[in-house]
């Protein structure tokens, strides 16, 4: 009789254990650990990295300075000091920021660089806009178009001479603002704040951006751990309450050797 309760309780209890779905492995808090300690670390290296970039930016900018300094001091007569006295009203940028955005859902933070602009790009866009073609509306329209085409492949030929004649516009210098000969600390002091502009300033910025980034992802991270420390404390005290119910339920039921004698 034993042994067929035996048999009857392990084939009810087989297909059950069968049926139970496989669940899918979740995150657990010891990888939320880990990616906030990866992020941390990231964001100590941006730091090491923001600092070494300001110091360096700082460095560079009292040596401009002095450089300018230097300048006024072997200054030749006629000449007070190199200020904005003598800059130019008509002046046009001729480096400008470029940003560069991650696409949407792509992450990421923005990259900046400075890069070389001449005035003349901007007389071409502005031509290129101003040129819109007209088509024509109507047969009569079409013909006019098609008598005046031989004219105007004939002014054709002559505006490309045009253009072959004309000379390439000279690089815009802002040292010439002050002279053909300029002393060395001035021409010194300008390539110093190109370095400046060019080179640390949009790194300097790619940087802060990029570590408010990490700070964003750092908050996140922490949320979804403190979601699964509490889910984990949750399951946990669940299942102490389940053992608990099975110990009293042990308890006040009747044991199988109880049930066998009977």
């Amino acid at each position: 009789m034993g042994q067929d309760l035996a048999e009857k309780t392990g084939a009810a209890v087989g297909p059950q254990q069968q049926q139970q779905p496989h669940q899918a492995p979740s995150r657990n808090v010891a990888d939320y650990d880990d990616a906030v300690d990866s992020l941390l670390l990231r964001y100590l290296s941006l730091l090491d990295e923001y600092t070494r970039l300001r110091a360096a930016l700082g460095a560079l900018q009292s040596t401009v300075f002095q450089s300018l300094a230097r300048a006024n001091f072997t200054a030749e007569r006629g000449v007070r000091r190199y200020g904005q006295d003598y800059y130019d009203e008509r002046m046009q940028a001729t480096r400008r920021l470029r940003v560069t955005t991650p696409g949407a859902g792509a992450g990421g933070s923005p990259v900046f660089e400075v890069v070389v602009h001449s005035p003349e790009e901007d007389d071409k866009d502005e031509g290129e806009a101003a040129e819109v073609e007209v088509e024509p509306a109507n047969g009569v329209d079409e013909q006019q178009a098609n008598e005046e085409k031989p004219n105007e492949q004939q002014q054709q030929p002559a505006q490309n001479n045009n253009k072959t004649k004309k000379k390439k516009p000279k690089p815009h210098d802002p040292l010439r603002w002050f002279g053909v000969l300029t002393p060395m600390a001035l021409r010194a002091a300008q390539g110093q704040a190109v370095e400046a502009v060019h080179d640390l300033v949009p790194r300097l910025a790619t940087v802060s951006a990029e570590m408010a980034g990490v700070e964003v992802e750092v908050r996140r991270t922490r949320k979804k751990r403190a979601k699964a420390v509490a889910a984990e404390e949750k399951r946990q005290q669940e299942e102490e309450e389940n053992k608990l119910e099975k110990r009293v339920d042990g308890r006040d039921k009747p044991g199988r050797a109880e049930v066998l004698a009977e």
